[in-house]
């Protein structure tokens, strides 16, 4: 059984009185690696943008933010992936949830004076369509093409299988089916091609099961994992679901031993699988938890903490990446503001976009 160890632990990106949030991760080539993030003041802001930041020596140094994009509305939860010819792809979401704040005493000046401008400058209402982005890159990062609307966004963004197809699978709604989509020309083009079918939706309006992501097991074999938003808090438990035909049927959704939220998954090169997830109750942290069998069962007797923070702040959505055998990066975010108003109490904890690098050998 492998040990964790070495735990070493630094910042990818932050900035005073600024918020980052809802990192993805992927591999450029050799030690270039790029992590994505939403730069905001606030966790619900419209005044924010994509933002991707460069690391040339294996995640040890930073560069500073790159913007990619900037747009009117709440852009969310930048994710990456590189395809097998170095395409790099992006993807988030947008979210108009910030209108329900301008009616909130605690919404701060100037920030209710620059939203309503935004709001009226772009004739935003409740009915205003949000939905998913998606924008590539071939030259390493350095320059973006134009975005473009894709039928789906949320974390941790699709994911990139051996026949070179992406797969993307959405929030489980009302009628508890979450639909599986597909992409065989880098995103340009999406066909839904199945249903996760879990019961119906909870308090969340997102539905019972949401944020998820999707491994590639082996050809044709996939694993998917889901965030749950029960009524009932102590029961947020992961879970997961299995198709044995690239994506078109999948298995009923089981619950893993495991609490937290949202999933992020990777093949270790030495063969398990590795689930990395945020802890949101004391103590709070991330956290990860390894399967030895493809999925089959974890083992919850060993979870690893990857970091544990002094105090309950907004905290997760952590992504890995093992940079070499036995080596692993893996990046989340601490915001140490409310949703609107002044920060929290002093921490040690630093907020932004942090990284800790361990060992599992």
């Amino acid at each position: 059984m492998p040990k964790a160890g070495n735990f070493e632990h630094g910042v990818v990106a932050s900035r005073p009185d600024q918020m980052y949030g809802w990192p993805g991760i992927t591999r450029v080539q050799g030690d270039h690696i790029l992590v994505s993030a939403s730069e905001r003041k606030y966790h619900v802001d419209p005044i924010g943008r994509e933002v991707v930041i460069h690391s040339y020596d294996g995640g040890k140094t930073w560069e500073l933010p790159q913007e990619v994009f900037n747009g009117e509305l709440d852009d969310r939860d930048a994710n990456l992936l590189t395809m097998a010819d170095g395409t790099l792809v992006l993807t988030w979401f947008t979210s108009i949830a910030f209108l329900r704040w301008l009616e909130d005493d605690a919404c701060p000046e100037p920030w209710r004076e620059r939203w309503l401008a935004r709001v009226e400058r772009q004739g935003i209402t409740p009915d205003t369509p949000v939905g998913g982005w998606l924008i590539r890159s071939t030259d390493a990062g350095r320059t973006w093409e134009a975005a473009h609307e894709i039928p789906i966004g949320h974390h941790a963004g699709p994911s990139v299988l051996s026949d070179d197809r992406l797969i993307y699978i959405g929030s489980a709604g009302v009628a508890g089916l979450a639909p599986v989509w597909e992409s065989a020309d880098k995103g340009d083009t999406w066909a839904q091609i199945g249903e996760v079918r879990g019961p119906c939706a909870g308090d969340s309006p997102h539905g019972a099961f949401n944020e998820n992501h999707v491994l590639e097991l082996s050809p044709g074999r996939l694993l998917v994992v889901f965030r749950t938003e029960f009524e009932d808090r102590d029961a947020r438990y992961l879970h997961q679901s299995n198709s044995e035909d690239g994506g078109h049927t999948w298995s009923d959704l089981k619950p893993m031993p495991v609490w937290g939220c949202p999933p992020h998954l990777i093949r270790l090169s030495s063969g398990p699988i590795l689930c990395v997830y945020g802890h949101r109750r004391n103590p709070y942290g991330i956290r990860g938890v390894l399967s030895y069998d493809d999925g089959d069962t974890w083992d919850d007797e060993n979870i690893i903490t990857i970091y544990e923070f002094d105090q309950p702040w907004d905290i997760g959505y952590p992504v890995s990446l093992e940079v070499t055998a036995g080596h692993i990066l893996t990046v989340y975010y601490c915001n140490r503001k409310q949703n609107v108003g002044p920060s929290l109490a002093y921490s040690d904890d630093p907020g932004g976009i942090l990284y800790t690098r361990w060992t599992l050998h």
